[in-house]
């Protein structure tokens, strides 16, 4: 007959399953949420980027999804792979925009 501490490790043992499963789950979703945005930040054979080549207008409308939607969801859920990805992409955006002056 199992003893109340057996019962309890697994029902313990059970729930960190559960609990791995479901951030695999949430950082899968949040690499969803960043996967629009990466040719944007990719280099090409010839070594720019797709931001090179943008419109200011263009780059404010990046920089403005990647301020409002992406990095306060990040912040939120505490995801430092996708904050620090976002604040790297931004400092590529205020360098071209910076370029545009």
């Amino acid at each position: 007959m199992l003893n109340e501490k057996e019962i309890l490790e697994g029902y313990l043992n059970e729930m960190q399953a559960v609990h791995s499963e479901l951030v695999s789950t949430k950082n899968s979703l949040y690499d969803m949420a960043l996967s629009p945005f990466e040719s944007t930040f990719e280099m090409d054979i010839s070594g720019s980027i797709l931001i090179d080549h943008m419109k200011k207008e263009q780059l404010l409308e990046l920089k403005s999804s990647l301020e409002d939607d992406l990095l306060p969801m990040f912040k939120e859920g505490k995801y430092k792979k996708g904050i620090q990805k976002v604040n790297k992409w931004k400092k590529l955006v205020d360098k071209n925009l910076e370029k545009q002056k």
